[in-house]
């Protein structure tokens, strides 16, 4: 039997990058998928590819920041899948600059759609598994939450947001089965193209990476795959790197 046979995921972000390949590679096994996406066209490609490969999976556009429009698609998802059993949050931002030319403007729209919307989708859902008994979170966050990020502190203070979320969730909701995870990812996805695009920087980037190279989004799946199934269920306020010892 598939691992994630029986079990329904929300992916926000699922449009591209690794919350893409995490939606496929849970489809591939067995998850029933809804794909989440600001982007419609985006999600429809997806959830289209997993239907093609004989999985099963919808599409929704919305906005992970309008607490209306994400609790809509959670009722929906529900009416559809017959429940939410897992909801990975991938979507998110990045808005490089140093701190010095950063905007207050940039660095609120960074938090707002990372952490804000972390906490949206999280509260959408608790309702749902503390009524049922049981739920997974799994949150992307970054190695730039615990080791800062030259260029990012917006993005950075963002995913530390994130993992004290996670963290506070963990321990707020395990009485009720529900478990929350973070995952902190590097990989080559439109979000690190600023850095792979210029090459003295990715030179540097690269040398703070003890593997000395990128992830691709389908090398960082495999944890998704790990952290929605059975085989995470005593884990919860745990924060996995998969980022090549970025976070040694």
């Amino acid at each position: 039997m598939s691992r994630l046979q029986n079990v329904s995921v929300l992916v926000s972000g699922g449009g591209r990058g690794i919350g893409r390949a995490g939606a496929i590679a849970m489809a591939a096994e067995g998850a029933t998928v809804g794909v989440l996406d600001l982007d419609a066209g985006a999600a429809e490609a997806v959830a289209d590819e997993i239907g093609r490969a004989g999985g099963t999976a919808r599409a929704w556009k919305v906005d992970v920041v309008d607490p209306d429009q994400v609790a809509a698609v959670v009722e929906e998802a529900v009416q559809w899948a017959g429940g939410v059993d897992v909801f990975v949050h991938s979507a998110g931002i990045v808005a490089p600059a140093m701190l010095k030319d950063m905007t207050l403007e940039s660095f609120e729209n960074v938090v707002r759609v990372n952490l804000t919307g972390t906490f949206v989708c999280l509260t959408a859902l608790i309702p749902h598994w503390t009524g049922r008994g049981r739920g997974k979170f799994v949150a992307l966050a970054s190695p730039a939450a615990v080791r800062g990020q030259v260029g990012g502190g917006n993005y950075a203070a963002a995913k530390a947001g994130v993992v004290a979320l996670v963290k506070t969730a963990a321990a707020e909701l395990a009485r009720y089965n529900v478990t929350a995870n973070a995952l902190l990812p590097i990989a080559a996805t439109e979000m690190s193209a600023n850095v792979r695009e210029n090459p003295k920087l990715e030179e540097k980037f690269l040398g703070m990476i003890p593997l000395r190279r990128w992830a691709t989004p389908e090398d960082i799946a495999p944890s998704l795959v790990y952290l929605a199934s059975s085989d995470s269920d005593y884990m919860t306020g745990s924060v996995l790197s998969v980022d090549g010892g970025r976070t040694i």
